[in-house]
């Protein structure tokens, strides 16, 4: 059965709560230190304000003065330290808490993004999927930083200077409250302007990496064809919309920061005054006044400040944002009640299949075949008959929209996708290898293999003599993609694996096109080992491959237009002769002439 998650929340703090649960204590811990930290601004300047009155008792004794002065400067003095321990406590608790957190956001999205159909990869780019894994993590980060560190803690500033203001006179408080109010007011109002500039610039960002990837896995063609200027040239169109997006989002800011300056200033300018008047009438001590004072300009520069970190605030919101493209529901899913198939023949049935692409006309077309277990079957047709259609919608990479596909009488919707998968193994004309050992590939087919059993698997693909004679054996390292063999020495190592996985059903699109003999001959041999007591559709590209085929399934245009064996097809004169006829040096051209 599957284990994987098949939801996962996918807004900013519906996410940041479905992983700080794992991570409760940390996070409360974080949260509860900030508000201590950001209520001791104001513990701060009441002793301040205590200190500064005392100096001013003139009438009275000096050394009670003293005693009393001392008392608070050394109050004064162990706050500044506490407040330093506690930063130092925060510290300690984000790293320890913060790097988990990222792991866990990474290796979660990592698994979700998995799991995601075959459409889903079609239509993204793969730089794109991994920037925003990792960019999730990091945006993740920065939220809860900023909010904990920045927001929170000068929003408990902010409150704590109204409640202080207020105990000393009614008027501070009304000043700093209208203050206050209006600037909360219009920074919230522009707030969603700010966060859609924000969205733009970020999904510029992604669009741009997504091109530079696409160019670099396509550096060869790039070479080859001299394109270096025509690509630069590419890349500096969409680097131009990066640029425009992130002047749009800055001038717009600048614009809001001068209208919350002028706020700034103008209450600056009511709050003297009204200490100015209150002193003057002896309503405040000159500690009250400089209380005042301080802890208006102290606050107006915190709530200042924060319009600045809101813009990176908005920013990591608009990048979160972007990489939840990642965590939209599955395509294809397990049914509830889905069972593992279990494969005793490998018999396959399609029954009346329909089903078609997104704005395409259908594919298939209430299509039926049946394929009898252990056959050898070959595909053919000209490019875009459906070949690839058929052993994808096999593998259930896309649902069909009517239909059944059976496996030994077993539905495949019915069944989960693992079981499914793990029955079936696809060598494909491109093999490509992960960028590890060649052990580690090998290994791929059956992670609970011993060493004897891989050494076994390479010698059946005739590839061990090969891996013993580079420098590393079989811990050399393939290289991205596989690039540090040949094609060759790629598509047996991917036969290795296979013969390792051994699984009932084999689907081959023929790889031995493109080879020389001598390579062609031992690959042939290899998979006449692999496909021994098997189900095996073979995609041709060569119909001189499939001549000793049980059956041939003729596709054209989306329809199953013929089946039977070489023989009969020919006597037909239909599509298959037309096929056999247009051949190119053994090879079926794309298109029938």
């Amino acid at each position: 059965m599957n284990h994987h998650r098949s939801s996962m929340p996918n807004t900013l703090f519906k996410l940041l709560a479905h992983f700080f649960k794992y991570h409760t204590g940390k996070a409360w811990s974080l949260i509860i230190l900030s508000i201590i930290i950001g209520s001791s601004v104001a513990v701060d300047k009441l002793l301040q304000k205590k200190i500064i009155d005392y100096i001013n008792i003139a009438n009275s004794p000096a050394a009670s003065v003293l005693q009393i002065l001392a008392f608070w400067v050394l109050l004064y003095i162990l706050h500044r330290e506490l407040i330093n321990l506690l930063y130092c406590v925060y510290d300690y608790i984000y790293l320890k808490f913060m790097p988990i957190l990222k792991g866990t956001v990474i290796d979660e999205l990592y698994n979700y993004v998995q799991h995601h159909s075959h459409k889903f990869f079609e239509e993204n780019v793969t730089g794109n999927i991994g920037y925003h894994i990792t960019e999730a993590a990091r945006s993740l980060e920065e939220v809860f930083a900023i909010f904990t560190e920045k927001i929170l803690r000068k929003l408990i500033i902010a409150i704590s200077a109204l409640a202080i203001l207020y105990s000393i006179h009614f008027l501070f408080f009304i000043t700093f409250f209208v203050w206050l109010t209006l600037f909360c007011s219009i920074s919230i109002y522009f707030s969603k302007y700010v966060s859609n500039y924000a969205r733009i610039f970020t999904k510029c960002k992604a669009t741009v990496v997504g091109k530079i990837v696409d160019a670099i896995t396509n550096v060869s063609s790039i070479k080859m064809f001299l394109s270096h200027h025509f690509e630069r040239k590419y890349l500096h169109s969409y680097i131009g919309d990066i640029t425009t997006s992130e002047q749009n989002m800055r001038w717009f800011m600048l614009k809001l920061r001068y209208i919350l300056g002028l706020s700034c200033s103008i209450m600056y300018f009511c709050i003297i005054c009204v200490s100015v008047y209150l002193k003057i009438n002896q309503s405040i001590t000159i500690g009250d006044f400089v209380l005042v004072i301080g802890l208006a300009m102290e606050t107006v520069n915190e709530i200042w400040d924060l319009i600045f970190e809101m813009s990176d605030f908005y920013e990591e919101v608009g990048n979160f944002n972007q990489c939840t493209s990642l965590i939209q529901p599955y395509l294809v899913q397990d049914t509830n009640n889905a069972q593992d198939l279990k494969v005793t023949n490998g018999c396959i049935e399609f029954k009346n299949v329909t089903f078609n692409y997104k704005n395409n006309d259908n594919i298939f077309n209430s299509e039926s075949v049946t394929i009898l277990g252990k056959q050898r079957v070959g595909l053919v047709g000209f490019s875009g008959s459906g070949k690839t259609t058929f052993v994808n919608l096999l593998n259930r990479l896309y649902d069909i929209e009517h239909g059944q596909i059976l496996i030994d009488n077993q539905n495949i919707k019915q069944v989960t996708q693992s079981s499914l998968r793990s029955n079936i193994t696809v060598i494909p004309q491109e093999p490509l290898l992960f960028d590890r050992t060649i052990k580690d590939n090998i290994r791929y087919g059956n992670f609970n293999c011993t060493e004897e059993e891989i050494i076994m698997a390479a010698k059946k693909a005739n590839i061990h003599d090969i891996i013993i004679s580079l420098p590393n054996g079989y811990d050399s390292f393939c290289g991205e993609r596989g690039k540090n063999l040949s094609v060759g020495q790629r598509q047996r190592i991917v036969i290795a694996r296979a013969i390792l996985k051994n699984s009932p059903i084999l689907i081959l699109d023929e790889a031995t096109s493109a080879l020389d003999s001598i390579t062609e001959a031992l690959i042939k041999k290899s998979l006449d080992y692999l496909m021994t007591d098997k189900t095996v559709l073979i995609i041709a590209h060569r119909l001189s491959t499939i001549l000793d085929m049980d059956q041939i399934i003729v596709f054209d245009k989306g329809k199953i237009v013929e089946t039977g064996t070489h023989d009969t097809l020919l006597k037909t004169g239909k599509v298959y002769t037309e096929l056999w006829n247009s051949q190119i040096k053994g090879i079926i051209p794309d298109n029938p002439k």
